[in-house]
């Protein structure tokens, strides 16, 4: 059947599909100086508090705190005078739940140089100049897009005769409903709209005029967030490659290493089994010309430490639950080699004094390892823990977490053995110096806004924000070589490094500035500088102190180990990691990883455990009644088990097993033989699980089990009625064959 309104249908679609053009047209970004994309939003991250409630989401106030953000950033830090064109990006990124409207988007950069770095930000609309500008889409909630500008050498106000140095770009977003006004009419006192989004980045024209500033960079050869232990073999040969490119970039640019004990540690603990570029690396690392030192074990941080009141800095205890799987030549008995002494922070310090005591006894150290674990004839071959992290070369030097230092950090430092510490320039009041002495202690002073700056371009979700972010870097030296900068000290951010999947290549940008002098940190001067009161943020200091407060729980169940010391070696390792200087910075999510931490503690005191059914089924009067063991431990474990009844109307014949051997993370099945005393009722088993020795109880529980013997017995009486029955009916028959037999004669 036809519409009785065809042209009335027709009209509408018409008018719809007009509509939707214009729509189009009006969003569409005009101009050929300028090209949107949109952003991946995977690079996204949504930022939730925990603490945040559904009225507090629901409150205006909550929304506005989400605002649009605007990164402006150049493809390349310097711009030339010679260049015919200069290519920017601007990142728009909406954070909220609300879109953003479609609007113009300005890029404008600034007339006069900028000559301080306390100028770096600073606002004074009247003194820019519009290099393009562009319309923008819409950017809908939870999303991003960028905008890629082309500018022309001719529209460049800055000139040959322009000062060489810093200026600084400016992007500007008004949306659509909001009045335009030239930019000149534009003054702090009168802006164009409070709806206005803006950011700025600094850009170098034409270099520096020759100046340049020494500097001197600190790389930390550290392990990603996703080893809490000791890498495994697989894991070395995943983070050696990364490791090694880094090492090539810092002897080219003379830096200091900052290395994990961690690192070489692990390579030397697996012996011949290490990866073999792993053993090239380490080789390459041990010949290297560079000033090195190591790091405390795992990047633990001593101002945390200090501030928990500790009297010496922790240190690991055993790495023999790592060795153990190393494979290694056999000594020469006659001459053992003296170990050298090691340089890690802490290590002149005994930590364990039976540790102490095996190196000084071969026998003693090798007793007790399980064929399983290390075969026999090679077990007195177990590199010591002193071998492990001996690093001769290194100075003894200490790197605690930025901006946390204070006078009890550098008293336990000192007692540690330590005379040189790695502080950040907000860490002190200095007069712009890399050096200085703080009482009996040397101090290396990072500049904060570099290594902010660094850290930035290394953890950048995005390109632009990675531009940016290397931009400002270019900018802060060029400033401070045009200042007369007596050098400057770059200290790379230890957990950014480790995570950042080519850290190397933002070193290489810095080392292409033509500003720059590579350097080493012992041909920088010094100068008098005085220790600004800093501490470590409160929540992470309780959360370690309960943390390092369950230490002795969690190695007590070593008691039940084959070798107990691969579980406090190991449990010491994880707590060391806890301490870990890439948890200090407050943006951190903290709370998530001590969380984790305790998760975990708590999975390693249960021990070995008997597993519980709801119910065990005895329906005989005797049986053998199977009890599954859990090991929840990293390690096998030998253990006692005792069985014994709930009540009188069970018996066990077989009450105890001893030296019962459970596989780390594995479970074991023990059958144990159950009579009961009663035809019927509800009983258990009490079950205890305790070190071979019967020194330390993990586990006590009740295994339910519902007797049901009667069924046994109908059973048997069943069966011997049939019985009876069956031979009756044979009796019967052979009767009444031989009957029919006689009548028949």
């Amino acid at each position: 059947m036809d519409s009785p309104h065809p042209a009335h249908g027709r009209g509408l679609r018409s008018f719809a599909a007009a509509v939707l053009a214009l729509m189009l047209l009006v969003c569409a970004a005009p101009g050929a100086s300028a090209v949107a994309r949109a952003e991946d939003p995977t690079n996204e991250t949504d930022v939730v508090d925990p603490d945040t409630t559904q009225s507090d989401v629901d409150e205006p106030a909550a929304v506005e705190e989400q605002v649009p953000e605007l990164v402006v950033a150049p493809e390349d830090p310097l711009f030339e005078d010679t260049g015919t064109e200069y290519s920017v990006s601007i990142l728009v990124r909406n954070p909220s739940d609300s879109p953003v409207p479609a609007g113009t988007l300005r890029l404008e950069i600034d007339q006069q140089r900028t000559k301080t770095l306390a100028e770096l930000g600073s606002e004074d609309p009247s003194a820019r100049h519009l290099l393009a500008e562009s319309e923008l889409r819409e950017t809908k909630s939870r999303d991003a897009q960028t905008v890629d500008f082309t500018v022309r050498r001719a529209d460049m106000p800055l000139t040959a005769l322009s000062e060489p140095g810093v200026y600084q770009l400016h992007a500007t977003f008004v949306p659509e409903d909001e009045p335009e006004e030239p930019a000149a009419s534009r003054t702090p006192d009168h802006p164009a709209t409070d709806e206005l989004i803006s950011s700025s980045t600094p850009v170098v024209w034409q270099g520096t005029a020759g100046a340049k500033v020494n500097v001197s960079v600190i790389v930390p050869l550290v392990l990603p967030s996703d080893i809490d232990t000791l890498p495994t073999p697989d894991q070395l040969k995943d983070v050696v490659p990364g490791l090694n490119r880094l090492l090539v970039t810092a002897t080219a640019q003379r830096a200091t290493l900052a290395i994990d004990p961690r690192i070489i540690a692990s390579i030397r603990a697996y012996g011949e089994n290490a990866p073999e570029e792993a053993r090239r690396f380490l080789t390459r690392l041990e010949s290297s010309s560079l000033q090195s030192f190591l790091l405390q074990f795992a990047d633990a941080d001593p101002a945390a430490q200090a501030a928990l009141g500790f009297p010496k800095l922790l240190e690991p205890t055993s790495l023999d639950f790592a060795s153990r799987l190393g494979e290694f030549p056999a000594l020469d008995t006659e001459e053992e080699p003296s170990a050298p002494e090691t340089t890690i922070p802490g290590a002149e310090i005994d930590a364990d004094p039976e540790q102490a005591a095996d190196a000084d006894n071969p026998a003693s150290a090798a007793d007790g390892l399980p064929d399983s674990d290390v075969p026999s004839d090679s077990s007195s071959t177990l590199p010591k823990l002193r071998e492990l992290l001996s690093w001769p070369k290194g100075t003894a030097t200490a790197w605690p977490a930025e901006g946390a230092v204070d006078a009890a950090t550098l008293a336990l430092l000192r007692t540690s053995g330590i005379t040189t510490v790695v502080l950040d320039s907000e860490n002190v009041w200095q007069e712009d110096t890399p050096r200085t002495t703080l009482s009996d202690t040397s101090a290396l002073i990072t500049d904060a806004g570099l290594g902010e700056a660094t850290r930035a371009a290394l953890t950048a979700p995005t390109d632009t924000e990675k531009a940016a972010a290397l931009a400002t870097a270019a900018s802060r030296l060029a400033l401070a070589a045009q200042n007369n900068s007596p050098g400057i000290i770059i200290g790379l951010d230890r957990g950014a490094t480790a995570d950042s999947e080519n850290p190397e290549q933002m070193l290489e940008a810095l080392a292409t500035l033509s500003w720059v002098s590579p350097s080493s940190q012992t041909d920088l001067p010094t100068a008098p500088a005085v220790l600004k009161s800093a501490e470590t943020l409160e929540d992470r200091r309780e959360l370690l102190r309960t943390a390092a407060g369950r230490e002795d729980s969690v190695d007590e169940v070593g008691a039940i180990l084959v070798h107990p010391e691969y579980l406090t070696g190991y449990q010491r390792t994880r707590l060391l990691e806890l301490f870990a200087t890439r948890y200090a910075a407050p943006d951190t999510d903290f709370a998530s990883v001590a969380a984790d931490f305790k998760k975990r503690d708590t999975e390693l005191m249960r021990g070995v455990e008997a597993i519980s059914t709801q119910r065990t089924q005895l329906v005989g009067v005797s049986t053998r009644v199977p009890v599954q063991l859990r090991n929840s431990l990293p390690f096998e474990a030998l253990v006692k088990v005792q069985v014994v009844p709930a009540s009188a109307a069970l018996s066990v014949s077989e009450p105890t097993f001893s030296n019962v051997s459970v596989r780390a993370d594995g479970n074991e099945r023990l059958l144990v033989p159950v009579r009961s005393r009663v035809s019927s009722g509800e009983s258990g088993l009490v079950v205890t699980i305790s070190s071979a020795d019967d020194q330390v109880t993990v586990f006590t529980g009740t295994l339910a089990i519902s007797i049901s013997s009667v069924i046994e017995s109908i059973a048997l009486w069943t069966l011997g009625v049939l019985a009876a029955l069956l031979l009756s009916f044979g009796i019967w028959r052979s009767v009444r064959r031989r009957r029919h037999a006689v009548s028949g004669e």
